[in-house]
């Protein structure tokens, strides 16, 4: 431990400006001419004033080239500055990927194991961590808490030592025993950004600048610091009071290994594109990182190494969003890729994964429900089953036969005003009509550790809004999770 602290000393002796290194190759960052951009920019445009979000920054790109880049309202409100491409953004979750792939890095270098207890690299590790290993953290299983901030040292700025933050998480409780289930955990990637450092010899700074930003040229890229003056830098806003207000954001942290990166819409576009490449990690690797989580009961979870994994109307799909208001939305087999920016907190209601699926719903026909017409139902008796299911959900009701255990939990853990989102009660109804059924893939899927093998979608009218759902229903035909948008 004491060889570490001497590590630390020397990096924060060079920790500095890092927001000027980046990827090797250059993507062009032109909007081709295609049908379907006014379009876009009209649904973008919408979005933005339903949800009040002053800014926002978007990429599409499409077999390797930015086919749409643009700039959307104001990066700064009070300065009347607007969001172009080269706006930098706080990245806030989506930081994580960079995380993971800095330890699959040294995995590759033999200097990680994904099996490893994690007490091998952070010695001073409680005995309640004594089960944690590398791959616990990276998948968000390992029990830790999400929360685990020391209390603030001032109303005006805190500023949290790596050694003040492993104290803090060192003195927790475990929520659940590792591999059990999962749980989203920052602690989890603060401690990944604490071995990254133990076995590198370098600040987390350093390190993913030397070895990520730099290589892939992503010039505007760098991890936070409150002290730094950051050129194009966007501020973060909320909503209180149905008014737009500033998020604060003065800690000063050593260590932001779960949510510091700051980027822009160019810079993502080069990481996107070296993700179809080895130029970072080898194609095994990056398989490992969008593999399902394998719990200890033999289930898996839909979350990878710092990656999000869905399937939509058969279309697979890997992404991740920040509190911010970002997201990464990825269709590899597909190579298209909408990245969406914005400075609004998901919290306020900026809904970055929405718009991002939304806008890929304007570039591959049939991904959006919306799209889809109107079919002759092939069974009714399952249709008046669901919507009855609809409304004891809506009521907070949690008994229904058609549940599995897992949306149990998640209805009992979930808001009214969440809960409203799935449907509406059947005297607000005007129509609740079958759309499609899709089977099951290839790759394997599961919802609350439950193997899905129908996803059957539906259109919900009500005299308020038209919302489309999603069952995602098991073998026997249980419900084992839903899904609510407007398209």
């Amino acid at each position: 431990m004491k060889a570490y602290l001497v590590r630390i000393f020397l990096c924060l002796l060079t920790c500095a400006l890092v927001g000027g290194l980046a990827a090797a190759r250059t993507i062009e960052f032109e909007t081709t001419k295609v049908t379907q951009t006014d379009e876009v920019d009209d649904y973008i445009k919408n979005e933005m004033k339903k949800r009040q979000i002053p800014g926002l920054a978007l990429a599409v790109v499409k077999d390797g080239k930015v086919i749409k880049g643009k700039g959307y309202g104001l990066a700064n409100v009070e300065l009347d500055v607007s969001v172009t491409p080269d706006s930098v953004f706080e990245l806030a979750s989506v930081t994580k990927q960079f995380t993971a792939t800095a330890i699959m890095m040294l995995v590759e270098e033999a200097k990680v194991g994904l099996d490893d207890k994690i007490s091998k690299y952070l010695t001073n590790a409680p005995d309640t961590w004594s089960g944690i290993t590398v791959r616990h953290l990276l998948t968000h299983t390992a029990g830790l808490k999400d929360d685990f901030w020391p209390p603030l040292s001032s109303v005006w700025l805190a500023n949290y030592t790596r050694a003040q933050k492993f104290e803090s998480a060192s003195k927790l409780p475990l929520d659940f025993p590792p591999g059990e289930r999962w749980g989203y955990s920052d602690q989890g990637y603060f401690l990944l950004g604490m071995i990254i450092e133990q076995v590198s010899g370098k600040c987390y700074r350093d390190f993913l600048a030397e070895r990520i930003f730099k290589p892939l040229k992503m010039t505007a890229t760098t991890v936070k610091d409150q002290w730094e003056i950051i050129k194009n830098r966007t501020p973060g806003y909320r909503l209180r009071d149905g008014k737009l207000a500033h998020v604060r954001r003065d800690v000063q942290d050593e260590l932001p290994a779960s949510y510091g990166v700051m980027s822009t819409v160019k810079d993502l576009a080069k990481w996107d594109a070296a993700l179809y490449s080895e130029r970072i990690l080898k194609r095994s690797s990056l398989d490992q990182m969008w593999t399902p989580v394998k719990l200890n009961s033999g289930s898996t979870h839909n979350y990878g190494f710092a990656w999000v994994l869905d399937e939509i109307r058969g279309h697979w799909v890997i992404g991740h969003g920040g509190i911010t208001g970002t997201y990464i939305f990825r269709l590899p087999d597909d190579e298209l890729t909408v990245i969406v920016l914005t400075n609004l907190s998901m919290a306020s209601g900026s809904s970055p994964l929405t718009i991002a699926r939304g806008v890929a719903g304007r570039y591959i026909p049939g991904l959006l429900l919306s799209s889809l017409e109107e079919q002759p139902d092939p069974d009714p008796q399952r249709t008046q089953m669901l919507r009855s299911l609809l409304s004891d959900m809506v009521k907070g009701e949690q008994e229904s036969p058609l549940m599995t255990p897992g949306l149990r939990v998640r209805i009992a853990a979930t808001t009214s005003e969440a809960r409203a989102a799935w449907g509406a009660r059947p005297k607000d109804t005007e129509s609740f009509t079958f759309l499609a059924c899709d089977g099951a893939r290839e790759r394997p899927l599961e919802r609350f550790d439950m193997r899905v093998s129908r996803i059957c979608y539906y259109k919900l009218v009500t005299e308020q809004e038209t919302r489309y759902l999603t069952f995602y229903l098991t073998v026997d035909g249980k419900v084992a999770d839903i899904r609510s948008s407007t398209e």
